[in-house]
């Protein structure tokens, strides 16, 4: 869904030319780059954390992950399709991962891959990467001069063929967005009116993806559904919070530790403001399931941005098994946040969709 039209006269860089599908990009770059994070610890531990060279010589995976970065950058740089611009993003986020996850090298004098704190600064980049990528896309509406940049940049993806229908009606939607009057847009619908169409293809995904909105919604128009959920959601709120607690209580170190028994306090607030926050959704499932679910979304933000730094810091195995858990029902939420739209049933009051 596309924000409504906003003049934005102020010279600065809130002038930049945002790309309207930034937000997919974006999320797709952080699930890589967790995803690649993620296995690289598991495969090492399930290992034996085996090295790659021999001879006194070892390659470290950082160099993979710069390269990784690096194709992704010449991919970039050399293609205009669309469907480059998402590979790189994800092969850009495999590489970040696997980069970042050899941070302990770099900040202790011993290159200590083992660095206690290392799995927690690292996560602790990706999720300030996470916000300084939310403040680059911005909440701004997205204003005329956006919506015909992008609309000329879809066009020009496909000079000589014919368009998908949600191609066209997603072209068509940005130039409604112009300023009326603009030579630019005017000429751009003609344009548009006179590429033929196509039949609608659907990828796999796509079809695996209708498949599960439409057992969704064979779930939910089920008396019980909304009683199933709120028991759900609340169970997993409370094994959060008493899973935060037991794994703070087993830090090795000494209560008067300053710096542990911060992590301590630190990581079961934080788990108790996130299962706040998800019960307040549940007061509002009733009512609004579309509401609920952003509220939902909000306390799980808070145990993955906040509350796993600190696990990760107590304990690498708890805080890669909760992530995990954390970031598939995050998913979850999301789809059902999405086909709330889709059906009509509750109108965002902001558009959502962003990283």
């Amino acid at each position: 869904m596309l924000p409504l039209v906003t003049p934005d006269p102020r010279p600065s860089l809130r002038r930049l030319t945002r790309n309207v599908e930034a937000p997919q990009l974006l999320e797709g770059f952080f699930v890589a780059a967790v995803a690649s994070f993620l296995s690289i610890r598991a495969f090492l531990a399930a290992t034996g954390y085996p090295r790659i060279g021999a001879n006194g010589l070892h390659i470290a995976h950082m160099l993979w992950g710069g390269l990784l970065m690096l194709l992704a950058l010449m991919l970039l740089l050399s293609f205009l399709d669309r469907s480059i611009q998402q590979a790189a993003a994800v092969i850009a986020g495999l590489g970040f991962g696997t980069f970042i996850d050899e941070i302990g090298k770099f900040v202790t004098a011993d290159n200590n891959y083992f660095y206690r704190p290392a799995v927690s600064l690292a996560y602790g980049l990706l999720v300030v990467t996470f916000l300084v990528a939310r403040a680059f896309v911005g909440q701004r509406r997205t204003t005329g001069h956006e919506a015909l940049a992008n609309a000329l940049n879809m066009l020009a993806a496909a000079p000589d063929g014919p368009l998908e229908p949600e191609d066209r009606a997603r072209i068509a939607r940005l130039l409604d967005l112009v300023e009326p009057g603009s030579k630019r847009a005017e000429l751009a619908r003609r344009y548009l009116a006179e590429i033929p169409g196509e039949a609608e293809r659907l990828s796999v995904f796509e079809r695996i993806g209708r498949r599960v909105a439409a057992a969704y919604e064979d779930v939910m128009s089920k008396p019980w559904a909304i009683r199933a959920l709120t028991a759900a959601v609340l169970a997993y709120a409370a094994l959060a919070v008493v899973g935060a607690v037991a794994v703070a209580m087993s830090v090795p170190g000494d209560d008067a530790n300053e710096t542990i028994a911060t992590a301590r306090v630190a990581q079961v607030g934080s788990t108790i403001a996130g299962a706040v926050l998800v019960a307040r959704g549940v007061t509002l499932l009733p009512s609004s399931r579309f509401d609920a679910y952003q509220w939902f979304m909000r306390g799980f933000l808070v145990w993955i941005l906040v509350t796993q730094v600190f696990i990760f810091y107590s304990s690498q195995l708890a805080g890669l098994a909760g992530l995990g858990l954390d970031l598939v029902a995050y998913a979850a939420l999301r789809l059902a946040v999405i086909r709330e739209q889709t059906t009509g049933r509750d109108r965002p009051r902001v558009a959502v969709g962003r990283p």
